[in-house]
């Protein structure tokens, strides 16, 4: 079973397992933000039920009239960014649901770091990331928690953008 934020915890020791949760979730955002890019809110949206989102946001609510070049388009950037994050070790059946969990388990920051602070710099430093990952999860979810970072890493130096987008 995998340790959870507790009340009995102080502040810093919650916001350090927190981060653990927040890679994962920054993860899932990266993933649902390439394949559906125009899109502003994605409430209701996840890496587990992307293809049934495709067929919803490509179809027409009051006419059920099909854009099927929409859905052409976002199915294509799905299969692409699955493909890169295959690659690196990902597995699209297993992976999604995994992430669910450690944000369930771990949360969420619940504040964005201040601008300059310590704890922004650290939390988009991968290798400070790791060493949270490797003192906080335990043994048996330490390779795929790790391989999360590496592919949310792989997508932050793809986009250009920092590890974590608030």
């Amino acid at each position: 079973m995998l340790s959870t934020c507790s009340s009995g915890k102080d502040p810093r020791q919650q916001s350090e397992e927190r981060i653990v949760g927040e890679i994962a979730f920054q993860l899932d955002r990266r993933i649902l933000s390439w394949v559906f890019f125009d899109l502003i809110r994605l409430y209701g949206f996840t890496v587990s039920n992307i293809p049934q989102k495709i067929v919803q946001t490509s179809t027409n609510p009051l006419s059920g009239k099909v854009d099927e070049s929409r859905r052409a388009d976002m199915t294509r950037r799905y299969l692409h960014i699955m493909e890169r994050l295959t690659r690196l070790g990902y597995h699209p059946k297993i992976h999604p649901t995994f992430s669910e969990y450690i944000v369930n388990t771990y949360g969420i920051l619940r504040q964005r770091p201040e601008l300059g602070s310590k704890d922004l710099l650290n939390y988009n430093d991968p290798y400070y990331l790791r060493r949270m990952i490797i003192a906080i999860v335990p043994t048996n979810y330490l390779k795929d928690c790790l391989l999360l970072l590496n592919c949310l890493q792989h997508l932050a130096k793809d986009d250009g953008k920092p590890l974590l987008i608030w």
